[in-house]
């Protein structure tokens, strides 16, 4: 592998932006090229082949979303319930633009992974970090959620957002957040 780790996040960040807006399909080591601003043939040198290309992209997804989750153990402190409930109606009604490419993207990759069982360890990754996220919010306010908890919430978050992003229209987040809480945790959160 070429040394220059610079160049690989580059390369690797670009190949999230094509996941994101056009699809898995259009993930070519000439497209990430493209995309990055580098000369013809420099993805190649860094991954040989398109598999490489693709399971290097799903680590990225897997590092950047434990990236993610070092920050919000870094900028939660003590929640309210009311403020997990916040919280969580806030991430699901309004995520970022950055935040919502990069979902896109990792249901691609998700999608990928049922024709690609070589990255089915970067999707168990991917999972192992949105619940710990979820735990990390949880344990905040005072919650103490099983881990068997925190799977099926984040199983039933992940359909919301990917039905959220791909058929837009009237939902109501808030409600859903607190039908989901209750559901969890009785009516006292």
């Amino acid at each position: 592998m070429p040394p220059n780790p610079e160049r690989r996040v580059q390369i690797l960040d670009a190949a999230i932006g094509i996941l994101a807006d056009v699809g898995v399909g259009g993930l070519t080591h000439r497209q990430v090229d493209d995309r990055a601003g580098l000369p013809a043939g420099t993805t190649s040198n860094y991954f040989r082949t398109r598999q490489a290309l693709l399971e290097a992209t799903a680590q990225r997804t897997v590092d950047l979303h434990w990236h993610r989750v070092e920050a919000l153990q870094a900028a939660v402190g003590s929640l309210t319930r009311d403020g997990v409930r916040a919280l969580m109606t806030g991430m699901l009604s309004n995520p970022d633009e950055q935040m919502r490419r990069y979902t896109l993207a990792r249901f691609e990759l998700f999608m990928e992974g049922t024709r690609r069982p070589e990255l089915q360890p970067f999707l168990k990754d991917l999972q192992a970090a949105a619940v710990k996220s979820a735990t990390v919010i949880f344990e905040a306010a005072g919650l103490d959620p099983t881990a068997e908890q925190m799977e099926e919430l984040s199983r039933l978050l992940n359909g919301y957002m990917f039905s959220k992003l791909t058929l837009p229209g009237a939902d109501d987040p808030a409600g859903l957040v607190d039908r989901l809480l209750r559901a969890f945790f009785g009516p006292t959160v």
